[in-house]
């Protein structure tokens, strides 16, 4: 285990053990890619490399986000030839997007967006789970551990082992002799099962007028960076419209169907790849656009998850 795990998750401890985190985890990716690439081109693999591409001129693949970029933006990769190794070519368009989720959980934190809570880290824990148990990399362990000590903290006093005592069997009595009377059988009488009428609601369209209605008068555009502190939530934008909450794993529609369908479709309009998305104490729903988060939309309390928002963007008027 490399990283301590503190007695107590205050906000100091929080961010120190997130940032332990990223440092390790870049640790280990690195050399991840070195181990592969110097079995395949041999030791001098990245000086070669930098003389060849340019893009690897000033190449650190330490840093965490250049290493993030290289694998997750740049389609002309080199260092992806290391992951075809461990990741099938089905899966590798997933574990890409997985990447670029942690690029923008990096990049939130590194300019202190998120809010310092055990929430947040286990959300960090789980986005570096995804990425990191398919390459088999130590930092699985580290957050496993870390896992493990929010969900089922040690008790701080420990409970005195109780032996119960067991009953004694009684004696044996002695058996006494029954007589059991024959029960004529009853005719069992079925009656038929009436048909019941029942009206099935018809399925929701989404029309051009909700959209509209959604957007409203917006005064941002898409991809605006916003700078404003992220909420503890984090949520999942699928391609279907689907938006999920990623601790909970409920979807909109299940607990807010009103306006979930033509919101999603909103969305999915905004950011046809779904992905990512968090959102602020005024409801500014944000997506990571390049190298920063972006806005996406603006909703109301009413229309998202049940006391995600306790109500505090009711007063943007128009704007959802």
């Amino acid at each position: 285990m490399r990283i301590q795990i503190p007695s107590e998750y205050s906000e100091d401890n929080v961010t120190v053990t997130a940032n332990a985190l990223f440092v390790h985890f870049a640790n280990d990716l690195s050399q991840f890619i070195n181990t592969f690439m110097t079995s395949k081109f041999g030791v001098a693999w990245l000086q070669n490399l930098k003389v060849e591409d340019s893009n690897y001129k000033n190449f650190n693949p330490k840093d965490p986000a250049a290493l993030l970029k290289d694998l997750a933006k740049y389609g002309g990769s080199k260092l992806r030839l290391a992951l075809h190794s461990k990741i099938e070519r089905g899966f590798l368009k997933q574990y890409l997007e997985d990447l670029d989720d942690l690029l923008g959980e990096r990049n939130a934190w590194l300019h202190r967006q998120v809010q310092e809570t055990e929430a947040e880290l286990l959300d960090l824990v789980t986005t570096l789970l995804r990425v990191g148990k398919p390459l088999g990399l130590k930092i699985v362990v580290d957050c496993m551990a870390i896992q493990d000590s929010i969900l089922n903290p040690n008790p701080t006093v420990q409970e005195e082992e109780i032996v119960e005592e067991q009953p004694q069997p009684e004696p044996p009595k002695e058996e006494s002799k029954i007589v059991v009377q024959p029960v004529e059988p009853v005719p069992l009488v079925v009656e038929p099962a009436k048909e019941v009428a029942v009206d099935l609601p018809e399925p929701e369209t989404i029309s051009i007028l909700d959209i509209v209605e959604i957007a409203g008068l917006e005064t941002s555009q898409i991809g605006d960076e916003v700078k404003e502190r992220l909420l503890s939530h984090s949520y999942v934008l699928h391609v279907n419209g689907d938006i999920r909450d990623r601790a909970s794993e409920e979807l909109l529609i299940d607990v807010n169907p009103t306006s979930a369908q033509s919101l999603g479709a909103f969305l999915i309009s905004r950011k046809p790849a779904g992905g990512r998305i968090r959102i602020t104490e005024d409801g500014t729903l944000c997506a990571f656009f390049g190298e920063k988060w972006g806005y996406l939309a603006r909703v109301k309390s009413q229309d998202w998850f049940p006391s995600h928002l306790h109500g505090s963007n009711n007063k943007q008027g128009d704007d959802k």
